[in-house]
């Protein structure tokens, strides 16, 4: 019990003597002007407000003997978010337009138990329902 007293006694004492604090030399303060409210803001014309952008997802319909229907779904890689859903045929070829929140970089795509994680680098991606061969 008296080591465990004493290891916390230095560990509180390492840590509070490990903290300093900032000079006020050392802080330089920033030259904009505050705004007292909205309109006061200023940004260049050319500023883009949307967190969002929509995407256009190109899909290539496979041909099959019999149709095979299922429900076309675009999420999240870890698929917590859904983007798009459609009950489409996969002979169908289609294009999906959907918004797109800015930070995501990926997007899975699955149809029945085709799974395929697409990168979201333009404003248009494609998708087919051809896997690829493993050796």
């Amino acid at each position: 019990m008296k080591h465990i007293k004493l290891l916390t006694g230095i560990a509180i004492i390492i840590a509070a003597s490990s903290c300093t604090k900032i000079k006020d030399a050392d802080y330089t303060p920033t030259t904009s002007p505050k705004a007292n409210n909205f309109k006061e803001i200023k940004v260049a014309n050319n500023f883009n407000w949307s967190t969002t952008n929509n995407i256009e997802l190109n899909v290539l319909g496979f041909a099959s003997i019999s149709p095979i229907s299922n429900t076309f779904i675009v999420s999240s890689e870890n698929q917590k978010e859904v983007y798009f859903a459609s009950n489409t045929l996969m002979s169908e070829s289609f294009t999906a337009n959907f918004d797109l929140p800015s930070h995501v970089k990926q997007v899975r795509v699955t149809f029945g138990s085709i799974s395929k994680v697409l990168d979201v680098n333009s404003k248009n991606i494609s998708f087919d329902y051809l896997l690829p061969v493993v050796e």
